[in-house]
């Protein structure tokens, strides 16, 4: 399999596993079981930490701060249930969801928005653009409203879409995640089954843009898409000594100079770059190869010279 090969299984993955965008438009919701009367109760679910969290069932109301739950809501038929999100999802969503309430910033939303809305749970991520522990208690103290902490990436998505099957108690839901999961594992399967024999174990950077023009960051092992080009082939190079970063968060910087140093001992094979709906693949590289700064990275870079620098449109 060639380099080339390999992209095109990496994007055609991280499009199936971000959420399968091509399959939101599947269900809608007029679920069979809306009109039915269910008792609420008490269900214990785990979250992406590891963490037990009683929720009362079924919710029929919840604000989201996560993307790739409204994807998942949406591909479950039950995007009804989503009444309030932070700015940022809606504008990337529009018009889907342009008549939610708008719960202000991702890592700080309104409790009292919330509150209105008549929501008393709120999705986000575990890790990376996350609510922040102290925004998470204040929350519970000033409005009774629960944290659910529920990545639907990487390692546990799966397991994090079982959870929120439990919590919405929805037999057409479970027939949905069912119906999506058999496409998603046979993507899967076709794709190791057809990257198997690759050789070696190639590095690779991810750079985010962070719509950009001028700068840049490198997603960590932390990040969805760093873990799901992993899941396929080759490792991090941010997990090379020689950049020697270390980090908490989704991305790091690590020095333009260790990384020209790292390209030119021959260790970079791949470069990955997050494009976006804004902006095109040309804007994009640029951003690339503007991090480089005086070191002038589209001369100096042997990955680039030998053409293994890809964008990927990946706008969610």
């Amino acid at each position: 399999m060639n380099g080339n090969m390999l992209v095109a299984i990496a994007a055609v993955v991280i499009i199936a596993a971000a959420g399968a965008g091509v399959y939101m438009v599947v269900r809608d919701d007029g679920s069979d079981d809306k009109d039915k009367t269910i008792e609420p109760r008490d269900v214990e679910i785990t979250n992406s930490l590891g963490e037990k969290v009683t929720v009362t069932a079924p919710v029929e109301k919840m604000c989201v701060v996560n993307s790739s739950a409204a994807e998942f809501l949406t591909i479950m038929g039950e995007k009804d249930r989503i009444v309030g999100m932070d700015s940022s999802l809606i504008s990337a969503f529009s018009p889907m969801f342009d008549n939610v309430t708008d719960i202000g910033n991702y890592k700080t939303p309104s409790g009292e928005k919330i509150a209105v809305s008549g929501c008393k749970y709120v999705i986000t991520q575990s890790s990376s653009r996350s609510l922040s522990a102290e925004t998470e208690q204040a929350l519970k103290d000033n409005y009774q409203i629960v944290v659910l902490r529920l990545d639907f990436f990487g390692e546990t998505m799966q397991q994090d879409a079982q959870e929120l099957l439990k919590i919405l108690i929805s037999d057409t839901a479970e027939d949905a995640y069912n119906e999506y999961k058999a496409t998603y594992d046979s993507v899967v399967n076709t794709v190791k089954e057809s990257s198997k024999d690759f050789p070696g174990n190639p590095y690779f950077l991810y750079l985010f843009t962070s719509n950009s023009a001028t700068a840049g960051t490198y997603y960590s092992t932390l990040s969805e898409l760093s873990k799901i080009v992993e899941s396929i082939h080759g490792q991090n190079a941010v997990r090379h000594a020689d950049l020697n970063v270390t980090s908490t968060t989704a991305t790091v910087k690590p020095a333009k100079e260790k990384v020209l140093a790292f390209d030119n001992a021959g260790h970079l094979d791949y470069v990955f770059i997050r494009g976006t709906a804004s902006t095109t693949a040309a804007q994009d590289y640029q951003t690339f190869l503007n991090t480089g700064g005086d070191l002038d990275f589209a001369a100096n870079l042997n990955v680039v010279e030998n053409r293994h620098v890809y964008v990927i449109n990946t706008d969610l």
